[in-house]
């Protein structure tokens, strides 16, 4: 079977962990093309032994070599590309969020709709960590029972210099949008409990928080903090009337819990190794991204549920303004 041809549009960290991935499936997929605005850029993509090195998306577009786009840019580009490489007939993977407007994900939503042979995908890298996916298996399985609730907190303190587009482009509100809390935590939860009906949020200067209400009837909640004195910490809790389980960082390793009684019996889950710690997240994310190109299989996130993520942290932004409940809108 024939490689997936892909085209990895920006060159910046996220850019660089992806080209990353599909170097590592020399079988299944080669970066044939790098789309570069500047002469850095350009110069890094040379770098990575790149064939075609393009100095803007248009140009990319027609070019007949590549099969896929690969959208590692501001936020605020995303939709607008999304778009362009469908109608264009290029399969499609787009960073988080997938968009950061209503309005863009009701012109995501039809031109998905409008081609629907294509495989879109929003690269919500918590959905190939071991740690999560064995949890998801478990709640699949009926291992919980009926969920009742859940919950994710994401409270990092970045250190000066981690993510370098914060000096870019990430200072700035128009590039970003406003989905006020942490939307990995938002799509872990939806993507284990089901879609969100309704939240409510608020805030101070320390901490994001909001309590959402599931359409099946559970309860979940989220904290977002930049303002800790601890390590990053992405977790996970769901509980069921049969089951618990319990995902939390231990210095580098993401660990499980899952719960049966209340004995301490637990069964541990899969670990995952943190970011550049031995985390194999990066191929793990390509490899499914390309195997569905080339098989039909499904993505861990497919772009229609990028998208619903995105519209369940804009009503949470709401909420957080009107301070009262908002319903999600779709």
């Amino acid at each position: 079977m024939d490689r997936a041809r892909v085209c990895i549009v920006g060159t910046g960290w996220t850019a660089t962990n992806h080209f990353a991935g599909y170097a590592a499936l020399p079988d299944k997929a080669q970066v044939v093309s790098v789309v570069a605005r500047s002469d850095a850029s350009a110069a890094k993509a040379a770098e990575w032994g790149v064939p075609r090195i393009h100095r803007d998306y248009d140009a990319a577009l027609k070019d007949g070599e590549i099969q896929a786009m690969d959208l590692c840019v501001p936020h605020a580009l995303h939709a607008g590309m999304a778009e362009a490489a469908l109608e264009s007939g290029r399969h499609v993977m787009t960073e988080t969020p997938t968009c950061i407007t209503l309005e863009e994900c009701r012109r995501l939503r039809v031109a998905l709709r409008l081609h629907p042979d294509l495989v879109a995908a929003t690269g919500h890298i918590v959905r190939v960590w071991r740690t999560y996916s064995h949890a998801k298996r478990i709640a699949e399985s009926g291992g919980l029972g009926r969920i009742f609730h859940a919950t994710s907190d994401y409270t990092h303190k970045a250190p000066e210099g981690e993510y370098p587009s914060r000096d870019t482009w990430g200072w700035n509100p128009l590039m970003t949008g406003r989905l006020s809390i942490a939307y990995h935590s938002v799509d872990l939860l939806r993507w284990i409990v089901g879609d969100v009906d309704e939240v409510w949020a608020d805030y101070n200067d320390e901490a994001k928080v909001a309590v959402l209400r599931f359409k099946n009837g559970a309860l979940g909640h989220v904290l977002t903090s930049g303002s800790v004195a601890h390590p990053c910490i992405l977790s996970l809790q769901v509980r069921g009337l049969e089951g618990s389980v319990f995902c939390y960082w231990e210095e580098d390793v993401l660990r499980g819990h899952y719960h049966r009684s209340i004995e301490w019996s637990p069964d541990e889950l899969e670990r995952q190794p943190m970011h550049g710690r031995g985390s194999t997240e990066w191929k793990d994310e390509m490899e499914a991204f390309v195997d569905a190109i080339r098989d039909g299989s499904e993505t861990p996130c497919p772009m229609l549920d990028g998208i619903a993520t995105v519209e369940t942290c804009i009503a949470i932004d709401q909420a957080m303004t009107v301070r009262s409940p908002v319903r999600v809108r779709s």
